[in-house]
């Protein structure tokens, strides 16, 4: 996954922590991109939405997911404190060419991301571009655009030749133009426009309804647990808060039984059943499915039988904690893991020393990785392994019903 800049909508007093925003002072925008947009597009992208009316835009970089966008915009320091985000972005494996001997055709998708940081809406609007450019020369020199330009822009390293970079900024130039037309046709009616000054604590109910206790913890710290407001709210949701904990132990046993630990297993099944809203049927499935010893044919089929049960059902708090335990049971590394619809990111800052060790380990977390995404979707389901939370993907996994084993390569 790409580095993600952002389109953000800026920061609003605390409720109840500090006083209310004036009515006539503009939503903060913030304006950034992901994947190889040029420095000039991306004052241009400020700029328009700068325009917008109420609007002020600040250019920032997003932390990533949902959750992580929540803990520093909402959550975190006053002056980091936002009330929405939009990101465009440019996958690099949207990039798709044909050519015959005249001309190169280039696809691409760009997407527009936004959050509503006090409802938490989400909104994701793709829209595809083709351009052609005319082959001069050899066919590989157009054909290695796509390609290169990404390692290109990530590590400022020249791989291009000066005929294929000047055919680039002909295309670049053409496509960016349309980035620039299709989004201020979105912004007309975006319902990001609909952004008012942030409600942390409306963020925090939000949180708490989606099962994420543990965000919804610190928006609250960060507007003060002595806050009335907030210990009314506490009090209210502690069942929600016990069932959010609960959820995340299933999880977590679900992970270490894939990951084939079936001593932490039992030990965090334990836990799960000593908690209020614990259900005792899915405890004592697991259980059963545990009893059978790990050595046997059978131990695979009864652990099937329970992740096909319960893995869809989990919250996505859960599913996280889940796989992100799977995943250190079978690597020895806890990564942290981001997911956006079908599509996830593990980043694990050991992954690129390990993998030059380690790499069937890491193959078969991340398969397994994608697997669990698409039984919990029910479709196709891809998992990149990164380094860091917005960094270069080392490897990405592929998963859907129709196959029997994950599909895993290089990016």
């Amino acid at each position: 996954m790409k580095k993600l800049s952002a389109i953000v909508i800026g920061a609003a007093l605390l409720l109840g922590a500090q006083p209310a925003r004036a009515a006539d002072q503009p939503i903060k925008i913030g304006v950034g991109v992901s994947g190889p947009i040029s420095p000039q597009t991306e004052v241009d992208l400020e700029n328009m939405v700068g325009s917008l009316p109420n609007i002020k835009d600040v250019p920032i970089q997003p932390p990533g997911d949902l959750d992580a966008c929540v803990k520093r915009f909402v959550a975190g320091e006053p002056d980091d404190r936002l009330d929405g985000v939009i990101i465009v972005s440019l996958a690099q494996d949207s990039f798709h060419t044909e050519h015959d001997q005249n001309e190169a055709r280039f696809t691409g998708t760009y997407e527009i991301w936004t959050i509503n940081l006090s409802t938490l809406a989400e909104d994701h609007h793709r829209f595809t571009f083709t351009e052609r450019e005319p082959i001069v020369g050899t066919a590989a020199a157009i054909l290695s655009i796509p390609a290169q330009l990404f390692v290109e822009r990530a590590t400022g390293k020249k791989l291009l030749s000066s005929s294929a970079w000047q055919a680039y900024e002909a295309v670049q130039a053409r496509v960016e133009a349309k980035l620039l037309a299709g989004t201020k046709l979105y912004l007309q009616n975006a319902p990001i426009l609909d952004t008012g000054p942030l409600k942390p604590l409306e963020t925090a109910q939000q949180l708490l309804d989606r099962g994420d206790s543990e965000t919804a913890m610190a928006v609250f710290r960060s507007v003060g647990l002595q806050n009335p407001e907030v210990q009314r709210m506490l009090e209210a949701a502690q069942q929600q808060i016990k069932r959010a904990q609960s959820e995340n132990l299933l999880g977590r046993t679900l992970g270490a039984m894939d990951g084939g630990d079936v001593s932490e297993a039992h030990t965090i099944l334990a836990e799960y059943e000593k908690s209020d809203t614990a259900e005792s049927t899915r405890a004592d499935s697991i259980s059963r499915a545990l009893a059978v010893p790990a050595d046997e044919h059978r131990a695979e089929a009864a652990y099937a039988s329970v992740l096909q049960r319960d893995v869809p059902g989990l919250d996505r708090p859960a599913f996280i904690a889940m796989v992100k335990q799977m995943f250190a049971e079978k690597t020895g590394s806890t990564p942290t893991v981001l997911i956006a619809g079908k599509d996830a990111v593990i980043a694990d800052k050991a992954a690129p020393a390990a993998l030059k060790t380690d790499l069937e380990r890491y193959s078969e977390a991340l398969g397994e990785s994608a697997r669990m995404m698409s039984l919990k979707c029910g479709c196709d389901a891809s998992v990149s392994l990164t380094a860091t939370e917005v960094g270069e993907p080392l490897l990405r996994a592929r998963f859907a019903p129709s196959l029997s084993h994950p599909q895993v390569g290089l990016p």
